[in-house]
């Protein structure tokens, strides 16, 4: 053999990558998908098939209900299933996030955003206009609550820094949404009483916020919002809190739970042993200092 012959590489044909799992799942092209009778695993359906799923989940409820008898099926349109999109469902979803108590809170919490960033994420966009329904949904479940305390005949009085403020506020919106005792229900209407007279109050499970910007704790000076922030509240040293009697409730209960934490005080780190003994001599002072008084 010729030692000088030169030596051709071969050509090897470029080996597969090994398959790794990704923590964001790859997006299925909506041509390629139709010719597949199962997607990748992972993979996002495209919104055609997403549709469809919605669809088939409302046959399902139907039937769920039809089986057991129960009154609350989505009702048909001319006999037919209704066509719902993911943009509906995203925005039907946060209307109903946002009006259940301290929905919010409880949804930035969840999806590890701040509020606004996470109901824009359900609609697309600021400029869909959906950060104004939500704060108009918020505001008219506010008002729906304190209409109803307002008309109250036997309501304890609120208590707290800010307790005699909130029952002023409270007595304002009596004369506008309170009529013979009866509270509007006209939603509509609501709605505009809301608008023009909002007495700002937000009522939370550990207190009602009688919210005054310039005396918030929650807001810092580079804060340019006109609604507390109910997740950096501090109802211990504020100045707006306000407590009813389910407030007040409440705090006696997360009490409760501090000393019975503090009970095995011995097992805790020392660090976290004096954090939690200051939090409850602060909580069994400000509940002394507070305490609930029956309307005369």
């Amino acid at each position: 053999m010729d030692r000088h012959r030169p030596v051709r590489p071969r050509h090897r044909r470029p080996r597969t990558p090994p398959a790794r799992q990704s923590a964001l799942p790859v997006y299925v092209p909506s041509q390629p998908h139709y010719h597949r009778q199962s997607p990748t695993p992972g993979a996002v359906f495209e919104s055609n098939t997403t549709n469809t799923g919605i669809t088939a989940l409302i046959g399902w409820i139907n039937a769920y209900c039809a089986r057991h008898v129960r009154p609350d099926g989505i009702p048909t349109t001319h006999g037919r299933l209704p066509h719902l999109t993911p943009r509906q469902f995203r925005r039907t979803l946060a209307w109903f996030i946002a009006r259940r108590p301290d929905g919010t809170t409880a949804g930035a919490l969840q999806y590890r955003h701040q509020r606004i960033q996470m109901f824009e994420g359900y609609a697309g966009t600021s400029t869909s206009g959906f950060r104004d329904e939500v704060e108009a949904e918020e505001a008219l479940t506010r008002g729906q609550v304190l209409a109803d305390m307002a008309a109250a005949p036997y309501r304890p009085r609120l208590t707290g820094p800010a307790g005699a403020e909130a029952e002023a506020r409270l007595t304002a919106l009596a004369q506008y949404a309170v009529f013979d005792g009866r509270v509007v229900t006209d939603e509509a209407r609501l709605r505009r009483i809301i608008a023009r007279h909002d007495p700002h109050l937000y009522p939370g499970r550990f207190l009602t916020c009688v919210y005054n910007p310039d005396r918030a704790l929650c807001r810092t000076p580079a804060s340019s919002a006109d609604t507390p922030a109910m997740g950096d509240c501090q109802p211990l040293a504020c100045r707006n809190t306000a407590l009813t009697p389910d407030n007040h409730r409440a705090l006696t209960e997360h009490l409760a739970e501090l000393t019975a934490s503090l009970a095995n005080g011995d097992r805790l780190a020392p660090y976290l042993r004096h954090r939690l003994t200051e939090q409850r001599t602060a909580t069994e002072a400000f509940l002394t200092r507070h305490a609930p008084e029956a309307s005369p």
